[in-house]
């Protein structure tokens, strides 16, 4: 069996990762088995203190290599492993012949979140949240604009809930890159391009969200009107809760979670995750409420869904080197 292992990696590593963190790494235990690992030094030890965030990257980088060995009709046996230590054994895949190949694993390639405002939706727009809704039942898509406004308003009040807090700020801002000075800006983490952002703004944002400027801001009742992102939010032809099985484990939602965001690149459309309102309990319990989605369900995030302006050049995407993703066997 011939198989081009790093080509396998690198495909692997186009899935999303929470916060561009890439916690995955990747051990070559022979010619046909590949074990899946977490670096566990990249934790939000803040934001995502049980590590559940990782959890869900590993399961999207899963998923991204079993799309790229079907794609060269290839397969696996799959053996869950329960490691510790500095690089947690995740999973151990046995590569085996008889893959099929997947619709979705050409969409892999060009799959990106895009983050500023989106074009004015149109029918057709629309139309691709109808299809994105029949294919995914685990999407609740809420449209219109009164309905948009309002999520927009809960967006904002728990991001400043969650701003408030010196630690989780100062880990937010460690993991982006506001200029491309920036020595990890093609490497990891959000930088200015992939938010959107210009230079002048993202000078701004690292001056908001700064120790001393952000209490003085807020204090005065300016935090959040230069933080908001409810315009980009009311931007969008729809924003969809994305909910899965309570017991489900958080690997197995970071799986689906890549699949969901392929079927939304596959209907013409981009997205881009709001995951605080996730983050705070209060607000994903009511969000469910409000949306009478059931008790045995969990919110795992939200999106925001729109077509990219015309013009929009999506920018390479910022990834570690495969080498760095590759732990040597002992």
């Amino acid at each position: 069996m011939n198989v081009d292992l790093t080509a396998l990696i690198e495909a692997a590593n186009r899935a999303p990762s929470v916060h561009n963190i890439q916690p995955t790494r990747f051990r070559f235990d022979d010619e046909r088995t590949i074990t899946l690992l977490e670096d566990t030094s990249r934790r939000l030890l803040v934001g995502d203190p049980e590590g559940k965030d990782n959890q869900k990257s590993l399961g999207a980088a899963f998923e991204g290599l079993m799309l790229a060995l079907a794609a060269r009709g290839l397969g696996g046996e799959v053996q869950k492993l329960k490691g510790d230590g500095d690089l947690r054994e995740t999973i151990c895949v046995r590569i085996a012949t008889g893959g099929v190949s997947d619709a979705f694993e050409p969409i892999t390639r060009t799959r990106a979140s895009y983050r500023g405002a989106f074009a004015k939706p149109n029918d057709v727009d629309h139309a691709a949240l109808a299809q994105i809704s029949e294919a995914c039942p685990d999407l609740h898509i809420v449209e219109g604009p009164d309905a948009l406004q309002h999520i927009a308003r809960v967006f904002d009040d728990a991001s400043m809930e969650v701003l408030r807090a010196p630690a989780y700020r100062a880990e937010l801002l460690s993991w982006m890159r506001l200029s491309p000075k920036h020595p990890r800006y093609e490497r990891d983490g959000l930088n200015a391009a992939h938010m959107a952002l210009s230079p002048i703004e993202a000078l701004g944002a690292g001056v908001v969200l700064g120790p001393k400027a952000f209490p003085l801001l807020d204090s005065v009742g300016l935090a959040e009107p230069l933080i908001s992102e409810s315009g980009k939010v009311r931007s969008a032809a729809g924003v969809a809760l994305f909910h899965r099985p309570v017991e489900e484990t958080e690997f197995e939602t970071g799986r689906r979670f890549y699949r969901v965001w392929l079927e939304v690149e596959r209907a013409g459309l981009a997205l881009c995750p709001m995951s605080v309102l996730a983050d705070v309990p209060r607000v994903a319990q009511g969000l469910l409420r409000e949306n009478a989605i059931g008790a045995d369900r969990k919110l795992v995030t939200a999106f925001r869904i729109g077509r990219r302006p015309q013009g929009w050049n999506q920018p390479p995407r910022a990834r570690l080197p495969v080498d760095e993703l590759i732990v040597k066997a002992a």
